[in-house]
């Protein structure tokens, strides 16, 4: 079966109504987390969500990884404002980019990985996807926007890869809908307590024409190639990079929130200085 009929017999598959998918989030801003109340209350919201799915023990820290250390580190969030003017994280993604300190799925997947790499590819994995159990209604609406503002992130600094891992029940949504390409086999993860998780990657430099050819037609009510690829002034990413953590939120997220920097080797602390050093910030251990 050539390429055309591959896209052809997956247009038939997906059924995509605007009002269910699509539909507009009224009040919920989409950015990177930068305060720490945004970054407290979308850490707290993924290690509620990943206790309810097994995926995190209840009495166990906050649920950030040493990744979350990073400088290039992002967390983005989908930010709800309220009736009494406060803010309320309903929504997060964390995207590491890859460093020294590699990433989540070099435990799993490494020789893919390392192959990536040796041929120039630039990757980013994203991690810790939660949203909140209030908005059921439009919890599959906040992941999209949540995952266009990781494209556009993405594109922005020039990866060519995104990764990601996902429970076996959550494949059709990955390769259907987002086009994500399988790597390797079901394997036992560690940061899934050992469930059996299965590897995804979205190659962007071939994703434009991908989404193109399987979105765009009059079949469709919801075009997601001109959502994730045409920037829009309702959810353009605003622009800039975002911040690394100061030397005070480290002091708070990783000792006294958890003891995550304890844990830490002295190879990862001294790749941490580095990262730090290269970016002309402030590593604090």
């Amino acid at each position: 079966m050539d390429k055309q009929v591959n896209y052809i017999e997956k247009r038939r598959s997906i059924r995509i109504r605007r009002s269910k998918l699509l539909k507009n989030t009224e009040n919920i801003e989409y950015k990177i987390a930068i305060s720490t109340d945004e970054l407290e209350q979308a850490f707290e919201l993924v290690t509620q969500q990943y206790v309810s799915a097994g995926l995190h023990n209840k009495n166990d820290d906050l649920r950030i990884t040493k990744y979350h250390l990073l400088p290039s580190c992002k967390v983005f969030i989908a930010i709800q404002k309220m009736a009494d003017y406060t803010e309320k994280v309903v929504g997060t993604i964390t995207m590491i980019e890859d460093s020294s300190m590699g990433l989540p799925m070099d435990e799993i997947y490494p020789d893919h990985l390392q192959s990536l790499r040796t041929n120039n590819h630039k990757l980013a994995e994203v991690i810790c996807l939660a949203v909140s159990p209030e908005q059921s209604a439009i919890h599959n609406n906040i992941v999209m926007y949540l995952y266009k503002i990781c494209l556009q992130f993405s594109r922005f600094i020039q990866i060519t890869d995104l990764l990601c891992t996902v429970k076996p029940k959550h494949t059709t949504f990955y390769e259907d809908l987002l086009l994500f390409k399988r790597v390797g086999d079901l394997v036992p993860y560690s940061y899934a307590k050992n469930k059996l998780v299965q590897g995804y990657q979205l190659n962007l430099r071939q994703a434009n024409n991908e989404f193109e050819e399987v979105y765009s037609g009059m079949e469709f009510d919801a075009d997601l190639h001109r959502f994730f690829f045409t920037d829009t002034k309702q959810f353009n990413r605003p622009c800039g990079k975002g911040d690394a953590m100061t030397p005070e939120q480290q002091r708070y997220f990783f000792e006294k929130r958890t003891q995550l920097l304890s844990s830490l080797s002295r190879k990862e602390k001294s790749i941490l200085r580095d990262e730090y050093a290269g970016k002309r910030k402030i590593f604090h251990y």
